[in-house]
């Protein structure tokens, strides 16, 4: 097929039905190939029997080969019984979508067939498909997984459903060791296994809702783009911050950060430093009013979801209510003295210990100096 566009789709038979069936090697070219194959005994997408055989997508070629339900099915099947060779070949910018890839050679038993190339592709109703997806696949239709298939996105691919996409699966029937980018609707997003990440769409992180929404995920999460704004008290020149994302820009004033260096009776030394995802800071800011933390990633900003903690500092990425400690109000430093409760909102951090009588009532900062 060079070019154009062809649709075959089989019909309803006793014996085989198939959309497409051909001998030797198919090849799709700058060309857009659907092949559906009916209802019979045999129900293959795109057949294919040959000593050699093989399909080779190329210059933006597209092909998408599915089959019904039957006793012996295929999106793609390959019929060699005399020999063990079969290819499936995406090229650059080519895609495929098939339920199955599936080669029948002098084993007399079906194999999946694993495509290569560097193009793109999803299959997605083989259980035992190796290589499920591959490059950077796209949904272009809405895909249901059915009951009793599943399928794993291997590392170093990526399966994309846009916004107005869905794939619908249970959580069980899809493992992400690869990425997952989310910006259309999976429901079962929160509950996906494996080793690789979540890619979510754009977040706006609030003090109402804190983390939570996003706590529960087991992938690791990343964003195209995430913001949070924070509120400045009134003549307030710190405060405290720890965010899931490290910021690329901050909208409102300059701000520089400080990790506590020393914690007397009286006074607590900060010290100028970097930002990290989950670290637990204090900064200061000439702005007023408020200020936006933001990042922006085609690839994905990466979002932790559990506070870091160091020597003195306690991070919240929801609201905490600490007995003991130090907290900053109003650009002053109190002690939690007698067991009172002090709430901490979402994304804030507060000063671990123990205090005393000797403590002072209002602890003062101290700024070191490089």
């Amino acid at each position: 097929m060079q070019g154009g566009t062809l649709t075959a789709t089989g019909g309803t038979t006793g014996s085989g039905s198939y959309g497409i069936s051909a001998n030797g090697s198919v090849t799709v070219s700058d060309a857009t190939v659907t092949a559906t194959g009916g209802t019979g005994k045999y129900s293959y997408g795109l057949y294919v029997s040959s000593n050699s055989p093989s399909v080779t997508l190329s210059d933006n070629g597209s092909l998408t080969a599915r089959s019904e339900s039957a006793d012996k099915a295929g999106g793609i099947y390959f019929q060699n019984p005399f020999g063990s060779a079969g290819s499936v070949t995406v090229g650059d910018n080519s895609t495929l979508l098939a339920n199955s890839v599936i080669l029948y050679d002098n084993s007399f038993t079906e194999k999946p067939l694993a495509p290569t190339g560097n193009g793109s592709w999803l299959i997605y109703g083989q259980s035992d498909q190796p290589s499920a997806v591959g490059g950077t696949y796209t949904l272009e239709e809405n895909i249901t997984i059915e009951s009793g298939n599943t399928f794993t996105i291997p590392a170093g691919s990526t399966l994309t459903i846009p916004e107005d996409k869905t794939l619908t699966a249970d959580a069980n029937q899809l493992v992400v060791n690869g990425e997952l980018v989310l910006e259309g609707t999976f429901d079962n997003a929160t509950e996906l296994e494996g080793s690789g990440n979540l890619v979510l769409g754009e977040i706006t992180l609030t003090d109402d809702e804190g983390i939570g929404a996003y706590a529960g995920y087991h992938l690791k999460l990343k964003s195209k783009k995430v913001t949070y704004t924070r509120a400045l008290p009134v003549n307030s020149q710190y405060g405290t911050i720890c965010l899931p994302f490290v910021p690329t820009s901050v909208a409102g004033g300059q701000v520089t950060y400080y990790q506590v260096l020393e914690l007397e009776s009286d006074e607590i030394t900060l010290v100028e430093t970097d930002f990290e995802a989950g670290k637990p800071l204090f900064y200061q800011t000439s702005g007023t009013g408020s200020i936006t933390f933001s990042a922006e990633s085609a690839a994905g900003v990466e979002l932790v979801t559990t506070p870091a903690t160091d020597n003195f500092m306690e991070g919240t990425m929801s609201v905490a209510t600490p007995t003991a400690g130090y907290f900053l109000k109003n650009g002053n430093i109190y002690p939690i003295a007698n067991g009172d409760k002090v709430k901490v909102k979402p994304f804030r951090a507060y000063v671990k210990g123990q205090n005393d009588a000797s403590q002072a009532s209002v602890m003062s900062v101290n700024v070191a100096r490089p």
